[in-house]
């Protein structure tokens, strides 16, 4: 990536040395200052530059661009964490400049919204890396080409992927939460998210949503494109027509991403309802083709709240600052992980060598001839009222699935086939369909798939494939499909009539997770360390472990068996690869106690159990 010729779109870089930098400082400092950056097309971007906490005198070192969310201007808090997944204090003290700025149309910069355009937004920060081409704390790799990386999340994280198409002078980006085709991640099948009149249009938020993700977008709206204002209006009858969502899907073209070869972190909600897992999907996909280091990681949260467990705090950082490390400071001995990472709806996170992952079979569901749905207005909420979150729905075909094995892993697109026949005032509308967790009484994603319906009386089907899920089968899980005629994740429900669902068929992907096809052999043994005592008349059991061997991710089965009954249970291996286990046990003194552990493995390395222990109850 240290091609020279095709960087430019203007001018020569002493052209841009000379006229393209308007300090707002008297003269240049080596330490924080706001500077004006000129644009391509004269425009002026207010940009923020901080030189990292660490660096000493007359050093230089890479620089982090951290993209805002739409439509909220760049983070000027130096010592924050919220800017990014990573924040702006830990990368400066990691050793990275960072600069924060105004996109486009939003606060102090000049011209108007294009809605991270290549020919516009795009080219604003290839001026913004012109600029950090002229600061003296900037690590060059040759002339005009400053060693530099972005992170951002949604707005702030497609930026970075359209940027990469245009500029390769990116040496790595870590993009959160955002779109493959705006017009298909807003859009999909042509129903409007209700998420796009919120918060693209709107002035309103997602209580509880990260504050950098959503901002109050009608105060920006007199600054947008015509295309954009345009799209707003037709918002309010809850739909917006083809030539304005064609206008979103010209945003990302295709071929676009097809240009990037930056090594690229994607990471991704599995419960965001704003862009659904799908859209990170489709991205990984293109930059595996071309042949670019990529690495996927879902987690719960994004453009909503997560309704089960986060998991471990940090374990995003952690992974943006090693895939930082490893491509922007180039530390070839770092280990950046698996290739795919996901954190099911236990609060574990888990591994494979890539997406998909290997298959393991599907368990299904089927049913026919179900009772006739009414379809109307009343029914555009039937399944969440906030727009952030799909709900179980009262009014709804629900079929259930056959239960999985007990600790499997259902993970990727579930796929569904609906044989159906209706009438309506308007024929051409849209069914939807969620998976809800029976045990929980949950949308397991929060998310619903419209399905496009023809209701003009005559037999008709529609397949499609939902939103991937992420999910780890407990004992008798009860997982169910449903199609309602409405949900408040996307816009109202315009057809008044009826419809019957003759046949459906669904099935859930389940898979072979932790291992990866290409693991090696783990080569360090593990010991365990138990100790016993008597705590109110039960065997309290400590069972300790450290893994020798990295990467330790994972996690280890427990298996403890006394007086011929046998506990099992599962602990993650934390970043310190040391595990800890508390287990009390109804037994008498003197009862032998048997523990015995597995390491599961991970994408890098295969399963090895450690040697079991025996010992008496105290």
């Amino acid at each position: 990536m240290r091609t020279t010729a095709d960087r430019h779109l203007l001018g020569t870089a002493v052209a841009l040395a000379g006229a393209l930098v308007l300090l707002l400082a008297a003269a240049p400092r080596a330490d924080a200052r706001d500077v004006n950056v000129r644009s391509f097309d004269g425009i002026s971007i207010r940009a923020h530059f901080y030189p990292a906490s660490n660096r000493a005198a007359n050093e230089r070192v890479p620089t982090v661009l951290i993209g805002p969310g739409y439509p909220t201007n760049g983070d000027t808090n130096p010592d924050g964490v919220t800017s990014d997944q990573i924040g702006q204090r830990v990368l400066r003290g990691e050793g990275y400049n960072t600069l924060t700025w105004d996109p486009r149309g939003i606060g102090a910069s000049g011209g108007i919204v294009n809605f991270d355009s290549p020919d516009f937004e795009a080219r604003d920060v290839q001026a913004l890396i012109d600029f950090v081409a002229t600061t003296p704390e900037a690590l060059l790799d040759g002339a005009n080409d400053p060693r530099v990386g972005m992170s951002g999340s949604s707005y702030g994280g497609n930026i970075q992927l359209t940027t990469a198409a245009i500029d390769s002078r990116l040496d790595a980006i870590v993009p959160d939460v955002t779109w493959h085709n705006l017009g298909t991640g807003l859009f999909p099948d042509g129903a409007m998210r209700t998420s796009f009149a919120v918060l693209i249009c709107g002035g309103g938020s997602a209580n509880g949503v990260p504050g950098n993700l959503i901002g109050p977008a009608a105060a920006v709206l007199d600054r947008a494109a015509s295309p954009l204002k345009t799209a707003c209006l037709e918002s309010i009858g809850g739909a917006v027509n083809p030539p304005s969502r064609q206008w979103f899907t010209d945003r990302t073209p295709p071929s676009l991403l097809e240009r990037i070869k930056t090594p690229t972190l994607l990471t991704q909600g599995t419960v965001d309802t704003v862009f659904a897992v799908s859209e990170v999907v489709d991205n990984y996909r293109v930059l595996k083709a071309n042949g670019a280091p990529v690495k996927m990681l879902w987690y719960c949260g994004g453009h909503a709240i997560c309704p089960t467990s986060a998991g471990p705090e940090g374990h995003l950082r952690e992974a943006g600052l090693a895939w930082l490390k490893r491509y922007l400071k180039q530390d070839a001995t770092t280990d950046t992980g698996a290739p795919f990472e996901w954190l099911a709806d236990d609060g574990l996170w888990r591994s494979g060598p890539g997406y998909p992952l290997p298959d393991a079979g599907t368990i299904e569901a089927a049913g026919s001839n179900f009772k006739s749905l009414g379809v109307s207005l009343l029914d555009s909420t039937s399944s969440g009222t906030n727009g952030f979150a799909a709900t179980p729905s009262p009014n709804a075909v629900t079929v259930g699935f056959s239960s999985p094995p007990a600790g499997s892993d259902v993970v990727g697109p579930p796929k569904l086939r609906i044989t159906y026949k209706g009438n309506a005032l308007s024929p051409r509308t849209f069914l939807f369909a969620q998976i809800v967790d029976g045990h929980a009484n949950r949308v397991v994603d929060l998310n619903a798939t419209p399905l496009p319906v023809i209701l003009d009386g005559r037999v008709r089907s529609v397949e499609r494939d939902l939103n991937p899920v992420a999910l780890h089968a407990g004992s008798n899980e009860q997982y169910r499909v449903q199609i309602t005629p409405g949900t408040g994740i996307f816009g109202a429900q315009h057809s008044i009539g009826g419809v019957i669902l003759q046949k459906v068929d669904a099935s859930l992907p389940l898979v072979i997770a932790g291992v990866g096809a290409t693991a090696r052999a783990t080569p360090k043994a593990f010991k365990l360390r138990v100790s016993s005592r008597r705590v109110s008349g039960r065997a309290r059991v400590a069972i300790t472990s450290q893994l020798r061997s990295k990467p330790c991710s994972g996690n280890v089965t427990l298996r403890v068996t006394a007086a011929g009954k046998t506990t099992r249970s599962t602990v993650r291996v934390p970043g310190s690869c040391k595990i800890s286990k508390i287990v009390r046990l109804r037994v008498s003194r003197g009862s032998r106690i048997k523990v015995a552990a597995k390491f599961n493995g991970n994408a890098s390395l295969k399963a090895r159990s450690a040697k079991s222990v025996s010992f008496r109850a105290k």
